[in-house]
């Protein structure tokens, strides 16, 4: 992970059983697995002992060596997660790791996607002074029985010109990013006056569902910004907002995370999905796959003159309201074509006419995306927006409120993007 300082010294920690239990170990276990130094040419002089050990491509354990092992790491983790203030973790590569005397490990960076999501540990069990640890230019001295973050994707090396095998403990570590115990999160990625509202509701009365009692970021408390904050909403795009919406360092997403933890409710003792629909999502796709573990996107879209006239009619307070609607509703699309492009998670496309028209087939798509929703039915009438609606396309009512006016601010600026909305489905 990169750390604002090459190195944090966490603090001591008992390695006495640890100590122990490796000194108790035949020569033959740091030999069985030799993943690590056949696969990376820095760490061909290294052996390990895996305990656990995750990529972006597979992961393997060695259940009857953790099974010993973790209560004697117990304590080391616990401290950990105090220091930072986790409250559970998530560790993806945990071993002992030998430099025998006289070895190098090489000047490199630790280099794959993975690495920059998670603390890289060290807790040196067996060393001396004349262990040369590196990190840029700068010689660190690690101390048995302290605990260090590593800022690993730096440059770093390693010397050991003393006559005695280096023994560090390793795991790589974040903090669970979960609301409550949901297997996946499923964010509804939909613009504003889109039909989230609907799609959300029907999500949320599955037996399987995890719901917040409203969008997520007007839910008092969130750390992060809103468009409400800014007079902004329906049309955030058009104003600071947006730029507020980008930056990462607007949020502090582990106080969101306990937040809607708080607030939300499970449909049953067996929910596992929790569903979230801000429209703003749109504008943040990278930040809630990065912070929400096991994270799945169900985009939607709209007729963008159905959407155009919702938004002209619900922000008539604002000056040239047709002007920054059509700008809205343009750059959503966009935004949208950028996301589908970009997304690297789980993800599925609907539209909401087709699941005012074909809400079966749609259902169909969705169960298929996401399994846990195997009891969907969009058909049964919900409380939208503070009523009880039948299930219904309004797009041509909608379309047909527009005056003139409104119709050729909206075509001046959908027209001449014809062929990004036909990507959707949509003539201009």
């Amino acid at each position: 992970m990169l750390l604002d300082q090459a190195c944090i010294q966490i603090g001591d920690v008992d390695i006495s059983d640890i100590t122990r239990f490796l000194k108790q170990l035949p020569d033959s276990a740091w030999k069985a697995n030799t993943y690590r130094q056949n696969t990376y040419e820095v760490h061909k002089q290294t052996e390990s002992i895996v305990l656990y050990f995750k990529t972006d491509e597979f992961t393997e354990s060695n259940d009857s060596l953790l099974s010993v092992v973790q209560p004697l790491l117990a304590p080391i983790f616990a401290r950990f997660a105090q220091y930072y203030g986790y409250t559970r973790l998530d560790i993806s590569k945990l071993m002992f790791a030998r430099l025998p005397a006289g070895g190098e490990i090489a000047e490199h960076r630790d280099s794959a996607p993975i690495f920059a999501r998670y603390h890289r540990v060290h807790v040196p069990i067996i060393t001396h002074d004349q262990v040369h640890f590196y990190l840029g230019q700068e010689r660190h001295q690690l101390k048995a029985g302290v605990m260090y973050d590593i800022n690993n994707l730096g440059l770093h090396r390693v010397i050991n010109r003393s006559d005695t095998d280096r023994i560090h403990l390793i795991f790589d570590a974040r903090p669970v990013k979960r609301i409550h115990n949901a297997k996946h999160h499923l964010f509804i990625m939909s613009p504003n006056n889109s039909g989230s509202s609907l799609v959300s509701a029907a999500l949320g009365d599955c037996k399987h569902a995890i719901t917040l009692p409203g969008e997520g970021h007007y839910i008092a408390g969130f750390a992060g910004p809103n468009p409400n904050r800014d007079n902004s909403h329906f049309v955030w795009s058009q104003f600071n907002t947006i730029n507020k919406l980008r930056n990462p360092k607007a949020y502090d997403w582990q106080t969101i995370r306990n937040l809607w933890s708080g607030a939300a409710t499970p449909q049953s003792d067996d929910a596992s999905i929790f569903v979230e629909k801000s429209p703003c999502n749109i504008a943040r796709m990278a930040m809630l796959a990065e912070e929400f573990d096991d994270a799945k996107f169900l985009f939607l879209i709209r007729n963008p003159y159905a959407m155009f006239e919702s938004v002209v009619r619900a922000r008539r307070d604002l000056a040239d309201i047709e002007k920054l609607a059509a700008q809205h509703v343009l750059w959503c699309f966009e935004q949208q074509a950028l996301n589908l492009e970009q997304c690297q998670s789980p993800h599925a496309l609907i539209r909401y006419e087709d699941v005012c028209d074909a809400p079966a087939r749609t259902a169909q798509i969705i169960r298929h995306f996401a399994p846990e929703f195997n009891d969907l039915d969009f058909k049964p009438p919900r409380w939208v927006k503070g009523q009880q609606s039948a299930l219904e396309n309004r797009n041509t009512s909608q379309i047909a409120r527009l005056s003139p006016q409104e119709r050729a601010v909206a075509d001046k600026h959908f027209k001449p993007h014809a062929s990004l909305f036909a990507q959707f489905g949509y003539l201009v």
